[in-house]
């Protein structure tokens, strides 16, 4: 499972490093509003340098301590699952027909459930924009560069390479115990 899980994420990631390539003139300054709102930062609508990955989050608590916090916590995550999200979902559909020609009665259930799990090493995801808006909502912009999660990708093939080549190291030593352990048995010569 683990291996499957690693594989789906190396994929993932390969896939959306190779397909989001674009370019765009990112707004230099940290604060502002858009033309149309008040309660959104003007950079919301831009989109990452080539190479480069943007999260953002946002958030409203009880202190402006702690929406920065979660504003910023936000943003990483919604760096992360652009990078990889195991996607888990089950959907039924129950139909049930009763009863006889003139009194027939259906049933019918449909069920959608589905949960998205992340979980990745977000190294170098650093925060670069943040805005308060009038309302007291915080807004973070953090950026993760591509290069990055290649390293990060290269570094965990490497790693189950390396586990499996050890795997297949003990497994061979065992085998040879084992055959060794059969060919322990003195050998008599006779003179």
């Amino acid at each position: 499972m683990k291996k499957l899980f690693l594989s789906l994420l190396a994929f993932s990631l390969v896939f959306a490093l190779t397909s989001c390539a674009t370019s765009s003139t990112a707004s230099t300054t940290s604060a502002g509003t858009s033309a149309g709102s008040v309660n959104a930062p003007e950079w919301l609508n831009d989109l990452p340098p080539q190479g480069m990955i943007w999260g953002i989050g946002t958030a409203k608590q009880s202190s402006a301590s702690m929406s920065m916090t979660t504003a910023e916590a936000r943003a990483r995550t919604a760096v992360a699952r652009q990078l990889g999200t195991l996607v888990q979902a089950m959907f039924t559909d129950y139909n049930l027909d009763a009863g006889n020609v003139r009194n027939q009665a259906n049933t019918s259930l449909q069920e959608d459930v589905g949960r998205q799990i992340t979980n990745i090493n977000l190294s170098g995801a650093v925060p670069i924009k943040r805005w308060q808006a009038q309302d007291g909502t915080w807004w973070f912009l953090v950026e993760y560069n591509k290069a990055n999660a290649r390293r990060e990708i290269a570094s965990i093939l490497n790693n189950e390479e390396a586990a499996f080549a050890q795997f297949k190291a003990q497994q061979a030593l065992q085998m040879l115990d084992k055959q060794l352990a059969k060919n322990e048995k003195p050998i008599q010569v006779s003179e």
